[in-house]
């Protein structure tokens, strides 16, 4: 399905909000899974550290908060990747150029050994914080138990993600994520007057 881009008015409202997604026929057991996950976190998991981070909020003075998200499902192939951001109305047309120059950029270049490498530091030492907290573990084990999973199966997903190469990761993105397919809606004031007239 090509990507459409829709525009909600909202009056008087200080904040504009974009909003991406897409859906991928993909499951967590899927063998391309692991890879998504981490060139996602390298795009937009992070406010501040990702390349939408960077460029969104760092260099372009856009948004303080952009971050994109990628889930899937246990039970069917049914996986969502999204990206949101909020900013002041008369930025919008640009956050937007400049969310869909970072995915072009990604889907071309690809990402580098060493930002793979960092992202899997900091994503598997985010896994063993959570796994320190009672309740969190308590989820853990209550969603694997759910899935008739063990520890065993979230041991195996961090040695899958542990093997990953950046080619592994930029042809799991290319093959997944299309930008040209995404569903983009901004919601915002854009009729707005900028302060001072």
């Amino acid at each position: 399905i090509a990507g459409t881009r829709h525009e909600i008015k909202t009056p008087d409202k200080a904040n504009a909000t974009y909003s991406a997604g897409l859906l991928i026929p993909l499951r967590d057991d899927d063998a391309d899974y692991p890879a998504v996950l981490l060139g996602n976190y390298i795009l937009g998991a992070g406010t501040l550290a990702s390349r939408l981070g960077v460029r969104i909020r760092q260099q372009e003075g856009l948004s303080y908060g952009v971050s994109s998200a990628f889930a899937a499902s246990s039970w069917e192939p049914r996986a969502s990747f999204s990206i949101t951001a909020i900013c002041n109305p008369q930025n919008m047309a640009r956050l937007e150029v400049c969310v869909k120059e970072e995915l072009q950029r990604l889907m071309r270049d690809g990402i580098t050994a060493e930002e793979l490498d960092k992202a899997r530091q900091g994503y598997l030492e985010s896994l063993k914080v959570s796994r320190s907290s009672d309740s969190a573990i308590t989820g853990t084990l209550t969603s694997l138990r759910h899935l008739d999973r063990t520890m065993l199966w979230q041991a195996e997903m961090e040695k899958k993600i542990r093997a990953l190469t950046p080619e592994t990761v930029n042809a799991a993105l290319r093959k997944h994520i299309d930008p040209a397919k995404l569903t983009v809606v901004a919601a915002g004031d854009f009729d707005a007057k900028p302060a001072g007239g």
